[in-house]
């Protein structure tokens, strides 16, 4: 693959088709996580559901990664704090799924069956309901689904056997490198030359990715603008 410099590269992120994708990170997920998410509704239309877990759907830094705060309209999120409201919230998510969903995001999916109080069968067992339920439901719909999970482990071995791609995101000198079967990232630029893996970058590639899908769309994302 031939390399290209900072000043060469276009910041692009990997696209989400209708399957179901596991993202797998060396740190923590929040920042590539919430940057797929955005990204994602920047090309398409409609709402995402969000069902979430160990606190990846942080306002504060979505806020500041989002082009256009109509975006954030469009994410609806869901809480559950134990494993049985986890695998209850996925079944009402699944249930609304109609072609008006655009994405369904669920980050640390195996977080809730791993707690004091759901050890033992029942919480392999609602786990594996769970796992099942969404990614038929999700595939059914032809509604995209990205999920990430704490550790790779036997609990979460039906979960790698259910999704068909599976998105890497690694740390490197030059910034964060994703990579799938189909995509690599080169190298992402900043305004002056550099890169970095801080917030401040994944703000930089989604407002170069907003004003791509501001001149497909015939309107103006960036900053909320109409």
């Amino acid at each position: 693959m031939e390399s290209v410099t900072a000043s060469q590269a276009t910041p692009t992120l990997p696209s989400l088709s209708t399957d179901c994708y596991l993202l797998d990170t060396d740190d923590a997920a929040i920042g590539p996580l919430q940057s797929l998410v955005l990204d994602h509704l920047l090309l398409h239309e409609h709402t995402a559901y969000w069902v979430d877990a160990a606190g990846h759907a942080r306002t504060d830094t979505l806020a500041r990664l989002a082009p256009s705060t109509r975006l954030l309209d469009r994410i609806q999120v869901a809480r559950g704090f134990t494993a049985y409201q986890h695998a209850a919230l996925i079944d009402r998510v699944t249930d609304r799924l109609t072609a008006d969903t655009s994405l369904v995001v669920v980050p640390a999916i195996d977080a809730m069956y791993r707690a004091e109080d759901s050890h033992g069968v029942d919480a392999e067992r609602l786990f594996r309901s769970a796992v099942s339920t969404l990614t038929t439901q999700c595939r059914a719909s032809e509604t995209p689904l990205l999920v990430t999970c704490q550790r790779r482990d036997e609990l979460t071995a039906p979960l790698a056997r259910q999704v068909e791609k599976t998105l890497r995101c690694e740390t490197t000198q030059f910034g964060p490198r994703f990579v799938s079967d189909r995509f690599e990232t080169l190298v992402y630029p900043c305004t002056d030359g550099s890169v970095q893996t801080t917030l401040a970058f994944w703000a930089h590639v989604l407002t170069q990715r907003a004003t791509v899908a501001a001149t497909d769309h015939q309107e103006v994302l960036v900053h909320g603008s109409n």
